[in-house]
């Protein structure tokens, strides 16, 4: 099997420290991406194909030979044990999310914006790892990659609530403003993590701000620019 020539460098990308320490193929975009098909076939070879799916900021997740049809399934969170299909998702602030499981060789990608956090997209994903696949949470490694920080991530009422009724009031920072506070949705998602039984030494918790780090696509800091980044996790060989 052969690689892509003349494939973008390794500055085009932000590698988790974690991930890269187990071997596990994986990529976190900055601005100006790879397609989808090249960033597949450079983590897995050819003739691996990119899984994806048309992202509704929910809490359901599909299979990755279910994202291959024409018509692209509605769905947050693809897992798959196919080394060959490669969970891709798209974020511009929200949490990408990169899980993959050593003992059964499975992995999953997530977009997790607020309202999928809210919706605990996160401890889906990790029950289905574990009912489709017999996969084990101790066994699981977790990547969460650039994202908007708590420190410019100011929000309104509606996320304070979805967030609190989630158990998850420790990922706010209340502002002196009525009615506002900052939200730590990387933060959240460590907790989510926890909870569903991955330990805390196995999770990757401190990914760049993507509001502040020009190199990232952000929605909050250019709301007309329609770019978006892609991560993507394969199955090692």
């Amino acid at each position: 099997m052969h690689r892509v020539e003349h494939f973008p460098t390794q500055e085009s990308r932000w590698f988790s420290p974690l991930l890269q320490r187990h071997a596990i193929p994986h990529w976190f975009s900055r601005n100006n991406p790879p397609p989808p098909e090249l960033i597949a076939i450079r983590l897995a070879e050819e003739p691996a194909r990119p899984a994806r799916a048309r992202q509704v900021h929910g809490s359901r997740w599909v299979h990755g030979r279910d994202c291959l049809g024409g018509v692209l399934p509605d769905a947050d969170s693809i897992i798959t044990d196919d080394p060959l299909l490669v969970p891709i998702v798209s974020t511009a602030d929200c949490a990408p999310i990169l899980i993959a499981c050593t003992a059964t060789n499975t992995c999953a990608a997530i977009h997790a914006g607020w309202r999928g956090i809210a919706l605990d997209i996160l401890g889906e994903t990790v029950r289905a790892l574990v009912e489709e696949f017999g996969a084990d949470p101790i066994s699981m490694i977790a990547a969460i990659g650039p994202c908007a920080s708590a420190s410019r991530y100011e929000v309104g009422r509606d996320v304070i609530e979805a967030f609190r009724e989630r158990g998850l009031e420790q990922a706010l920072h209340f502002s002196p403003l009525p009615g506002k506070a900052y939200a730590d949705c990387a933060g959240a998602a460590r907790i989510l993590l926890q909870r569903c039984g991955i330990g805390p030494e196995s999770i990757e918790c401190d990914p760049p701000c993507t509001i502040t780090d020009t190199s990232f696509s952000s929605h909050r800091r250019e709301p007309l620019n329609k770019a978006r980044m892609f991560s993507a996790i394969a199955i090692p060989k």
